[in-house]
């Protein structure tokens, strides 16, 4: 599966070539200082196995295109002090959007990770271009809120709701998104959009964010479980996003023979509402609601045979190191899941396969803008 995406880089963005944003070495280079935070010559040497030199060359042209930034030299033990380099956060920044059933959301990321700005507001739903015009116009207000030069603006990574259908970035997603649904939306929102724009569905954004920037930077290999108003998720294989043929790689939801419960936050508030506590949307209830209510309780308890055989499927079939719970999940709420998990895994000769941990996404419910934020920044300068 290829990246769904639309547009060329600004030319700012391009090597004096002008055909390339990194060479394969500088990426690497680009890749272990976005991990690391900082890291001398000599590190930087030692942990790509490339010669000093070489290491020497790669770094000036990184510098020179502000790329990088070099601290003041810091002695660590014997020998010449190494001054620390860094990715320079103003280097450039990118878009990151989420279009939910009921809400679109932003955030601009610097070169280094950073969230320079968020935004959220109920979605324009009457139509595709009304919508695409409402996130330009969010965007724009976002930059000159955060003080950003747009000339600096490296790309907009899209996450959507809704599953790929074999047909470039045209998803199915819910009724809600009916003027979205089976739209050719890569080419559509960079021309509303002025891209370059990358689409990919919320699931996979959202554990790329966490891959980068939560609880995914110490652990290369995980599973992503999304709840938002539907249920699915992503998985990160040694690093990268594993997407599968047709980009629909995580659909965890799809594991629930017909007539299980569907522990998706959706049903939350239509549970909710049997027990008279009534909420227009998701927005509004993940805005107010309590969660230690004890409708929340029976929901959770509702959830749990789901996620049992959705968690033992992921366990079986993928042996993650981790599973991450996140979305649009409230921490609170995610840690009362994880309580209730149990794995099928019988013992065999005393022994039983060792089980992945159980986490609550330390990003929350940015996860997915943040995601789709860093796959401009990923497609331009990371491995």
């Amino acid at each position: 599966m290829t990246d769904r995406f639309a547009g060329t880089f600004p030319s700012p963005f391009l090597r004096a070539d002008g055909l390339r944003t990194a060479t394969a070495n500088e990426r690497v280079v680009l890749s272990l200082l976005s991990r690391r935070g900082a890291a001398s010559r000599a590190e930087l040497a030692r942990v790509t196995m490339l010669a000093p030199h070489s290491v020497g060359r790669l770094i000036e042209p990184l510098l020179d295109r502000g790329l990088v930034m070099e601290g003041t030299p810091e002695i660590a033990g014997r020998g010449k002090p190494g001054a620390p380099l860094r990715l320079n956060p103003d280097a450039t920044f990118s878009v990151g959007i989420s279009v939910m059933t009921d809400a679109v959301t932003l955030v601009l990321v610097d070169f280094a990770g950073a969230i320079r700005a968020r935004a959220s507001a109920p979605l324009e739903q009457s139509d595709f271009a009304a919508g695409a015009r409402q996130i330009a116009a969010m965007i724009a207000d976002a930059i000159t809120e955060a003080g950003l030069d747009p000339a600096r603006r490296l790309g907009i990574g899209c996450g959507v709701t809704g599953y790929f259908i074999g047909d470039g970035a045209r998803l199915n997603p819910p009724t809600p998104l009916d003027s979205w649904a089976l739209l050719p939306l890569d080419t559509l929102l960079a021309e509303a959009l002025g891209g370059p724009v990358w689409v990919d569905n919320d699931g996979n954004v959202a554990a790329v964010g966490e891959a980068i920037l939560g609880a995914g930077r110490t652990c290369p290999d995980f599973a992503y479980l999304y709840f938002a108003a539907g249920f699915g998720g992503g998985v990160v294989a040694r690093g990268a996003p594993l997407r599968g043929a047709s980009g629909n790689a995580g659909e965890f939801g799809s594991v629930l023979p017909e007539g299980w419960h569907q522990p998706n936050l959706e049903n939350l508030r239509r549970h909710l509402a049997t027990r008279g506590l009534m909420y227009d949307s998701l927005r509004v209830m993940l805005r107010d609601l309590d969660p230690i209510e004890p409708a929340v309780e029976e929901w959770l308890d509702l959830c749990a045979p789901s996620l049992n055989l959705v968690v033992s499927a992921v366990f079986g079939a993928l042996d993650p190191e981790m599973i991450v719970l996140g979305g649009r999940l409230p921490p609170p709420l995610a840690e009362r899941m994880i309580d209730r998990i149990r794995f099928n895994n019988p013992a065999r000769r005393g022994h039983h396969r060792p089980e992945p941990r159980l986490v609550a996404s330390t990003i929350g419910s940015d996860a997915e803008a943040i995601g789709a934020a860093m796959l401009p920044i990923r497609a331009a300068f990371f491995q």
